[in-house]
This record gives structure tokens, C-alpha cells and sequence, in this order.
């Protein structure tokens, strides 16, 4: 199973990549929750991002398909995208 995940604004400096492919041999489907803990075992810059995303603590936003998933216990399949970017202000 294939994941693309991509990283916006300065989560792509801590990620230190703004788009990546993850694959999880072996497995038909995962928790955005056991991506979570996949990524900061991968990516150790983003591990106290994403603990805080983990006990619900962070402003990240999160896209799944270009949608809000509902919780971190939301599958993913093969092909999905994850997005994660941080919150923006502006006027």
C-alpha cells in the first residue's frame, strides 16, 4: 500500500521534503493515527508536531483526499494523500 504525503509551508522544512510516498508492504489499509506515529519515527524534526497532533493539542490541519478526516482512527488505502499544513492568517 501507497501513501502520498505532502508537507506545506514550514512542515516541509522540519520533513524535510514538501512531498513524499510511503509504502506499507503487507497492509491493505492504516489509521491516520499509526501514519502519525509511522512519520515521527521517520521524520524526527516533525515528532513534537505531530505528538501534539496525537492528544488532539495542534492547530495542523489535516486533509485526506482533499477532505477533513473525522478522527485519527479514519483508514487510509492505497493511493490516498495526506496533507498536512499548518494554520494560515493573512489579510
Amino acid at each position: 500500500m501507497k501513501l502520498k504525503i505532502k508537507f506545506l509551508l514550514w512542515l516541509s522544512d522540519k520533513a524535510g521534503a514538501g512531498f513524499e510516498e510511503l509504502n506499507f508492504e503487507g497492509r491493505d489499509s492504516i489509521t491516520l493515527r499509526e501514519l502519525l506515529v509511522e512519520l515521527s519515527k521517520l521524520k524526527p524534526k516533525l515528532g513534537s508536531v505531530i505528538e501534539n497532533m496525537l492528544v488532539g493539542a495542534s492547530e495542523i490541519i489535516i486533509l485526506v483526499n482533499s477532505k477533513t478526516p473525522r478522527s485519527l482512527e479514519t483508514p487510509l488505502r492505497d493511493g490516498d494523500e495526506v496533507v498536512f499544513m499548518p494554520p494560515v492568517s493573512g489579510g
